[in-house]
């Protein structure tokens, strides 16, 4: 489920039922404009103060659908690694329109990272609440900063991962600019070092392996766990807290939600880990992630990750069966393009005339050392 980081107010009695359910299930619109995230520059600065004299990282943020990037500017070729973002919409004050919602997710692909050809980091993040798509915004930069200079990355990934989370977390509560008390964002990060991969999430976005089964088919493999609020470990952990889960709501298909009463008046947030939500940080909403290590073998094919914009209405095995014959015959890319388009279709049929905001990351193995001319 999309995760609005509070529950809206009751609606007037004139919209429809559809109107009511999909504002009180989504609505999370902020208002700043998404900006291109450029390569930083040779003498930036680490999250502590201190210089970094590292060379120039090859960070690709997910453009925009459609928007077409020099393959000079990529960290990896199109056809081996393929990522883009999709704005959500919104009805609009007529029956029949719709208006594009500002884009709070974020993805982001770095190569080479920690100045090794051996290392690679790929990454989305969705962003909710009224200040969601700062937060998102500020989590692709600060998390892939601090965690480069880790001194744990390459020996203790898993740990490096879970301590990169809790410091930006903890330097978003500094941040002047940016209220993060009731907004906050999923994040999942895959690092690829070598022939391994640690997946690291907090939230409800995802990261899913397709692999060659014995039978010659495609099958998918799971590498995070959404984090919902009624998970039996999850919501024991935020009931020990004093906090409240409220169950999904059957009538019109709502999350389960996280509150700080048992009125449940706030906030009403529909996962129980991100980065932010510090309003619900005392009840047991927490930002270290859970890591998952794997290590890639010759039947493993390619790597989805995605906001649950392409989750809601497509579970991981049927994202893996519409990306398969694409990446096997076109690439990554359109892969990418395809499943978002997917995505975005089925929205329209569960929906009408909203939408969330969708962004995905398709990455075929292997990808390591491999770059555009």
């Amino acid at each position: 489920m999309s995760a609005a980081g509070s529950a809206p107010p009751p609606l007037p009695s004139k919209e429809s039922a559809s109107e009511q359910s999909f504002r009180r299930r989504r609505l999370s619109v902020a208002d700043l404009d998404t900006s291109e995230f450029d390569d930083e520059p040779a003498d930036e600065k680490s999250p502590n103060g201190t210089d970094s004299k590292r060379r120039i990282r090859r960070m690709s943020m997910s453009p925009e659908m459609g928007v077409v990037r020099k393959k000079s500017d990529l960290p990896f070729p199109l056809e081996i690694v393929g990522t883009y973002s999709c704005h959500g919409v919104e009805p609009g004050m007529r029956h029949g329109e719709t208006s594009a919602k500002i884009n709070q997710d974020r993805g982001a692909v770095c190569y080479p990272f920690a100045d090794s050809d051996e290392i690679a980091m790929f990454s989305v993040f969705d962003g909710h609440g009224v200040c969601g798509d700062k937060v998102s915004h500020f989590a692709m930069n600060t998390l892939q900063a601090i965690l480069e200079d880790h001194p744990l990355l390459t020996d203790k990934p898993a740990q490096a991962l879970k301590h990169s989370y809790l410091q930006c977390d903890s330097l978003l509560k500094q941040e002047p600019t940016i209220d993060a008390e009731l907004s906050g964002t999923t994040a999942v990060v895959t690092v690829m070092i070598g022939s391994k991969l640690f997946v690291a999430n907090a939230g409800d976005s995802r990261a899913v392996l397709a692999r060659r089964s014995p039978s010659g088919g495609v099958i998918a493999l799971d590498l995070s766990e959404d984090q919902k609020p009624d998970t039996p470990a999850e919501m024991a952990r935020i009931k020990k807290k004093k906090g409240f889960v409220s169950p999904p709501e059957e009538e019109w298909g709502g999350p389960a939600r996280v509150w700080l009463d048992a009125n449940m008046t706030l906030p009403g947030l529909a996962m129980a880990r991100s980065i932010g939500d510090h309003l619900v940080t005392s009840i047991g909403v927490i930002a270290e992630p859970e890591v998952m290590e794997h290590e890639l073998g010759r039947d493993d094919l390619f790597l989805i990750m995605a906001s649950d914009g392409v989750w809601e209405f497509i579970s991981s095995d049927e994202a893996v069966a519409i990306c398969a014959p694409i990446v096997a015959q076109a690439g990554a890319t359109e892969a990418c393009t395809k499943l978002i388009e997917r995505a975005a279709a089925k929205w329209r049929e569960e929906e009408g005339d909203y939408r969330d905001d969708i962004t995905a990351i398709v990455c075929k193995f292997p990808c390591l050392q491999q770059r555009p001319a």
